[in-house]
């Protein structure tokens, strides 16, 4: 477990003679805490209590384990973007040693809910973040402005990534121009939802796509479970010469019809959905890139609201709050890493009972 050069770029903003526990002692504690199944300040100071013995064999620990108000504190204080940039490294590193010819990155913005106002829904912290499904892994995030929506953190959130080779999937809110643009311009490649807040383009491209996809190449996938039978067709259109509200887009090579047709105890419902591309590619591998770009919802935001009770969390400080999303993210991302069948519910609290099961899910740090 290499603590101190996995958060070597998290700067110390306390004065040293104020010091009573290191840094990097509150930071171990807090990981360790946080894999187990704590997920407020007090379970974390709580853990290191019951565990200060097995925490003794990595850790200095000079004067204990720090009370929940000094995590509370130094969690507050902490620089949430050196602390964020320690994951997405991490994140990174694990991606760079992987041979893969096109990579899926997944952007889409969570709220935490407990920090909004009281009658005041919105007002709680975004994040936006950038997920890797087939690695499960978060390799950048950026927090939306607190009087706007998830929109204005995507241009900072692409600006900090390395696109190159890249397919970036994008809900509707990201379906724009600029965005695009910028995507190509750092050698990656868009994938991007269109939907009503583009009127005139979203309504020329459904009605002659509904006209023309008889004649399109098109792929079918079904899907089984949890009661429903799910059939997905997927239609692609390569020639665009006829949409005309949509010769701006410059590097647009590909519009997708998804038609999503599911069956639930004796009913059918049946819903259309319009995606644009730089890719030029067959309709089997566009219902595969649109199937991936779910899994953030699934496989992170689920994750984070159900096992670790995200949404609960009632930390008053933004930034807090933000530094404690980046934990329960680094937690997730080391319990996906563990090579056995167990749910992450259960990985973290195998993890809380056996230190031996432990330390194998920090052997990746």
């Amino acid at each position: 477990m290499q603590w101190d050069k996995f958060f070597e770029d998290v700067p110390d903003f306390r004065l040293n003679r104020r010091k009573k526990h290191k840094l990097i002692d509150i930071l171990a504690i807090s990981v360790c805490a946080v894999v187990c199944g704590a997920n407020d300040f007090e379970e974390i100071a709580m853990y290191g209590r019951q565990k200060i013995d097995f925490l003794r064999t990595f850790l200095e620990l000079p004067n204990g384990i720090p009370s929940h108000d000094t995590f509370y504190r130094v969690f507050k204080f902490l620089d949430k973007d050196r602390f964020s940039d320690s994951l997405c490294r991490w994140s990174r590193q694990v991606l760079s040693s992987v041979d893969e010819e096109l990579t899926q990155i997944n952007i889409d913005g969570k709220v935490l809910c407990a920090t909004a106002k009281p009658g005041f829904r919105k007002s709680g912290v975004c994040i936006v973040s950038a997920w890797v499904s087939e690695h499960k892994l978060v390799l950048g995030q950026q927090k939306a402005d607190g009087k706007s929506n998830e929109k204005t953190a995507i241009p900072d959130l692409l600006d900090s990534l390395d696109l190159t080779g890249g397919l970036v999937s994008i809900d509707a809110i990201g379906c724009e121009r600029k965005y695009a643009d910028s995507i190509v311009e750092k050698k990656g490649d868009y994938l991007l939802a269109l939907k009503n807040n583009h009127k005139h383009i979203y309504q020329q491209v459904s009605e002659r796509m509904q006209q023309v996809r008889s004649q399109l190449p098109c792929n079918e996938h079904v899907d089984f479970g949890s009661g429903r039978i799910e059939t997905r067709t997927c239609y692609v259109e390569n020639h665009l010469d006829l949409y005309d509200d949509l010769r701006e887009w410059k590097h647009l090579k590909s519009i997708v019809l998804l038609e999503s047709r599911r069956e639930i105890n004796g009913g059918v419902s049946v819903e259309s959905r319009y995606y644009l591309s730089s890719l030029a590619i067959g309709a089997q591998a566009f219902n595969t890139c649109i199937r991936k770009h779910w899994s953030i919802e699934n496989q992170l935001h689920w994750q984070l609201d159900v096992t670790f009770w995200e949404d609960a969390q009632r930390t008053k400080s933004a930034q807090a709050a933000e530094n404690l999303a980046t934990l329960r993210k680094l937690a997730l991302q080391l319990l996906n890493r563990v090579p056995d069948s167990e749910s992450i519910k259960n990985r973290r609290k195998i993890a809380g009972w056996n230190n031996e099961y432990l330390t194998k899910v920090l052997a990746n740090i």
